[in-house]
């Protein structure tokens, strides 16, 4: 599996120079302890999941063929969860276009 990540990238990380670091490991496949990413549903149920970063590393995620768009990270399950209604609350988001069209 491939991270893809969206063209607006939602955070809680404050600091540049962190925010460079994860993307550099997540880029390299490398696990980043305590960090939640907030991905594309890998289901059809789901529109946005939280999935910690440590999960997403295991064989079963790896050997998966398609690639998963990641929206955002964050440090704590809260602040992922916090990202998601930042990310819902964005009018210029395609996944809010997505929420729109299914009704949920």
């Amino acid at each position: 599996m491939k991270f893809v990540y969206a063209e607006k990238l939602y955070t809680d990380i404050e600091s540049q120079k962190e925010f460079s670091k994860i993307l550099r490991k997540l880029t390299w496949n490398r696990s980043v302890k305590g960090l939640f990413l907030v991905t594309e549903s890998l289901s059809d149920a789901g529109i946005l999941e939280i999935y910690q970063d440590a999960e997403l590393m295991q064989p079963y995620y790896k050997k998966m063929k398609r690639d998963l768009k990641v929206w955002g990270f964050s440090k704590s399950k809260p602040g992922a969860v916090q990202l998601i209604c930042d990310i819902l609350n964005d009018p210029s988001t395609s996944v809010r276009e997505k929420v729109m069209s299914t009704g949920v």
